[in-house]
């Protein structure tokens, strides 16, 4: 499928053809299920949770930080293959620190499983827990 000149002066090697509607044969398994939410550019769309962003998220987490996904914000128009999201970002007990809203690559955004202890249980242990 062609695509047209960018009416911008965005190089050529900046863009590139969309990913096909019908895709090619592959041996090899999906990266994710076909079900999965996309956007008409083939980026995946982003559920609320909590996650560990990394370098694979975004360059700017050279450090990884926790955060628990609010929301993805649709009516920013990003490149192809990222996304904005806003977050609280989690200290190490998990709780929030501050609000942010983040620049990312979806397929980077890796899960954090839920802890076994939650809430006040895991805050403050009984005395008999203790011993």
């Amino acid at each position: 499928m062609a695509v047209p000149r960018p009416t911008n002066a965005v190089p050529a090697s900046r863009w590139a053809s969309r990913p096909s509607a019908t895709p090619a044969r592959s041996t090899a398994a999906p990266a994710r299920p076909s079900t999965a939410p996309v956007r008409e550019d083939g980026t995946p769309r982003v559920a609320p949770g909590v996650y560990l962003l990394t370098s694979a998220a975004s360059p700017q987490f050279s450090k990884p930080i926790t955060v628990r996904l609010i929301r993805e914000r649709t009516d920013r128009h990003p490149y192809c293959g990222w996304t904005w999201i806003e977050v609280y970002q989690l200290d190490a007990r998990g709780t929030a620190v501050d609000r942010r809203e983040l620049y990312v690559r979806p397929d980077g955004l890796r899960p954090v499983p839920p802890s076994t202890a939650t809430g006040a249980a895991a805050r403050h242990p009984t005395a008999k827990a203790a011993q």
